[in-house]
């Protein structure tokens, strides 16, 4: 896991648990799919090695790790009143800027995007030049 390749990686470590699990593994498949924002299914991952459903659960390194990660997914989900107060959720990339374009649109007249120096040349240009 030294690249940031965190498909590449979630891939391997789910083929290494259906081998051969355990908790060390299952707590780095958490870390990917966290690095993915894949929160629930970090959370299912993590909440069987502190439950102990995985061999070398009983470890305290490894039990540790799963609630630093699980505090960890905790911190970076969004809250449920946010995403009720917002109207969209803020996982999702695609309704974040759609909200955004359409507040925009609303606020603000629409206007060319070419800087204000190009607006006033272009005024004077000859159209047979072009």
């Amino acid at each position: 896991m030294q690249k940031p390749n965190f498909i590449a990686a979630e891939v391997v470590y789910q083929k290494a648990q259906m081998i051969d699990p355990d908790a060390n593994k299952a707590c780095n498949l958490a870390l990917c799919l966290i690095k993915q924002a894949r929160y629930d299914e970090a959370r299912s991952v993590l909440l069987d090695v502190s439950q102990g459903r995985l061999p070398g659960s009983g470890d305290v390194k490894s039990r540790s790790r799963a609630e630093e990660l699980l505090m960890e997914v905790k911190s970076r989900e969004t809250p449920d009143e946010l995403t009720d107060m917002l109207g969209f959720n803020l996982d999702e990339d695609d309704d974040f800027v759609k909200g955004l374009e359409k507040l925009m649109s609303e606020w603000a007249p629409s206007r060319s995007k070419r800087l204000p120096i190009f607006e006033e040349i272009s005024s004077f240009r000859d159209p047979l030049t072009c």
